[in-house]
């Protein structure tokens, strides 16, 4: 009954993809983090896991969204006074932010990555921790509330 009860609309728009615009994944990660936003008054710790199959096949690596770029979007829709060149502005500003990160996560060149192999080389070599993960900021960057699975 519960799957008889849902409605599924689907459509297609030319203005996405290879050579067209903005990936469609990079606009919902960024339209996710207005909606928390605007949800909850505040963005929180983020992470998409990615495949990194192009250059190092069975690993994974987290994307974090752009929190600046969003930060302003979602600001600026709250604003009942900004204009819509400025809100279109502020939107591709992000989406564009959200695409680079993407692509440089999936060249291997994230940092997540890098952190997590420092932390088990200081491990497996018996060394202390480095300082940074003990910060707690550090803890609460990687306390993800909102994981977005590969939109």
């Amino acid at each position: 009954s519960l799957a008889a009860d849902v409605d599924v609309h689907c459509f297609g728009h030319e203005g996405f993809g290879a050579g067209a615009g903005p990936r469609p994944e990079a606009l919902v990660q960024v339209a996710l983090q207005v909606a928390f936003y605007r949800a909850h008054g505040s963005l929180c710790a983020t992470c998409e896991p990615l495949s990194l199959r192009r250059v190092l096949p069975g690993c994974t690596d987290l994307l974090r969204p752009p929190g600046p770029p969003c930060l302003a979007l979602a600001r600026a829709l709250d604003d009942p006074h900004a204009q819509p060149e400025l809100l279109l502005a502020l939107l591709r500003e992000a989406v564009e932010a959200q695409d680079s990160r993407t692509q440089e996560v999936l060249s291997g060149q994230g940092p997540e990555r890098h952190l997590q192999r420092l932390r088990q080389a200081a491990l497996a070599a018996g060394e202390p921790l480095p300082e940074i993960f003990l910060d707690p900021a550090y803890a609460q960057a990687t306390h993800f509330r909102l994981c977005t699975l590969q939109v």
